[in-house]
């Protein structure tokens, strides 16, 4: 059962990548939306997979993060989750998922596609006792003071990108003010905009 892979990317898409390991197998593996724009750019890199095995399928599925992969398991679990709507639920970002459960958000879970309110409130009751839930230490956001302004085109590919994943416009532009100055590139952006808007 495959666990973990170093690779190559050879193609991506916003819900699969192709990638070769350097034993020079390839394999498709299912991401998330937010993994899709961690990877843009990307040539190589390290990630977790979790193997799905079924009477009548096999599925891969990438993760960048080890507690990404934990979390899509427990998600998997409830039921009435399927692989689709645990990987929309992740394309959240960590940080937010395990802050909504941990609040018994239900705003904020339902509004995940595929995520009714019943669901989002069966969910919060099976994951909040789960210990990666319990025992998350979650970042206090500071104050933001400073504004930023970015490259049009680039603020553009954002928004854009971002608002096909159900985020809206004027949250991406507030986050957007106070990004950090090292950050230039949307693989980069993107994750810290998912990350911050809340």
């Amino acid at each position: 059962m495959l666990s973990y892979l170093k690779w190559n990317l050879i193609d991506l898409e916003s819900n699969s990548v192709i990638v070769l390991t350097a034993s020079g197998i390839w394999y498709e593996l299912i991401i998330n939306e937010l993994t899709y724009a961690r990877l843009l750019n990307e040539k190589e890199t390290e990630i977790y997979v979790y193997h799905h095995i079924t009477e009548n399928s096999q599925s891969l599925f990438g993760f960048l993060e080890k507690e990404e992969k934990e979390l899509f398991k427990e998600l998997i679990k409830v039921s009435g989750i399927g692989w689709k709507v645990a990987n929309n639920i992740l394309s959240l970002g960590i940080d937010k998922l395990i802050q909504a459960v941990k609040m018994e958000d239900e705003v904020t879970i339902t509004s995940i596609p595929g995520i009714w309110k019943k669901m989002a409130s069966k969910m919060i009751l099976e994951l909040k006792d789960k210990d990666i839930f319990k025992h998350a230490n979650l970042e206090i956001k500071k104050e933001w003071k400073t504004t930023r302004k970015i490259e049009s085109s680039l603020g553009s590919t954002v928004i854009e990108s971002l608002t096909n994943m159900w985020y809206k416009k004027q949250d991406i532009e507030r986050v957007l003010q106070v990004l950090p100055e090292n950050m230039t590139s949307v693989s980069e952006i993107i994750p810290f905009v998912i990350k911050n808007i809340g």
